[in-house]
């Protein structure tokens, strides 16, 4: 009886990972899914190639943003490998990389205006040929129609399963730890 005392901690730790695990997979899962379903989309480049350890890039202006974006990126070959860097008006950097043909990156229109600068190199050993897009998110935005079914809701889901799997993470090692004290206390007596 001890022993599964002891081990309550840990497996709620673990079950914490696996529901954060699962989150992340259900939230890259609805954007592989999104494409089709993008309002207002605009092609941001068509079959621009990119040498090996080459690179190229534009900019967006906020006035070309909706509320919410998404910008989908395809490589061909799908093996390339490919990175994603980017400036946001407001200074804040992001980057992405993929080595399965497919990459994404949530943005939110700033309101103070300004430009997004976009550089995508090509971090691979062959040329890749990428297709890149961007539109309106159907997930984030107020748009959702209700035709998409539970993809509508998806991306609130998966936020909040990762959420959730953290705090039984950090619940199930805190429990693992008093009940390691609290056991090591009785073997003293």
């Amino acid at each position: 009886m001890t022993k599964l005392f002891l081990a309550r901690g840990p497996i709620i730790a673990s079950i914490g990972l696996i529901v954060v695990m699962i989150g992340a997979n259900l939230f890259d899962w609805s954007y592989q899914s999104v494409e089709s379903i993008l309002r207002t989309k605009s092609t941001l480049m068509e079959n621009k190639e990119i040498l090996p350890n080459q690179f190229t890039n534009f900019t967006i202006h906020s006035a070309q943003l909706q509320e919410h974006n998404v910008i989908i990126m395809h490589t061909s070959p799908s093996s390339g490998s490919v990175k994603l860097e980017g400036m946001e008006p407001n200074g804040m950097i992001f980057e992405k990389e993929s080595k399965d043909g497919f990459l994404y990156h949530i943005i939110q229109r700033n309101d103070q205006g300004g430009l997004y600068v976009i550089k995508i190199s090509d971090t691979g050993s062959q040329p890749v040929k990428i297709n890149v897009i961007m539109g309106e998110d159907p997930f984030l935005g107020k748009n959702c129609d209700t035709s998409y079914g539970i993809r509508c809701n998806v991306v609130q889901m998966s936020m909040g399963m990762v959420a959730t799997g953290i705090i039984a993470f950090i619940v199930g090692i805190l429990l693992g730890m008093s009940d390691f004290k609290k056991e090591k206390k009785i073997q003293k007596k």
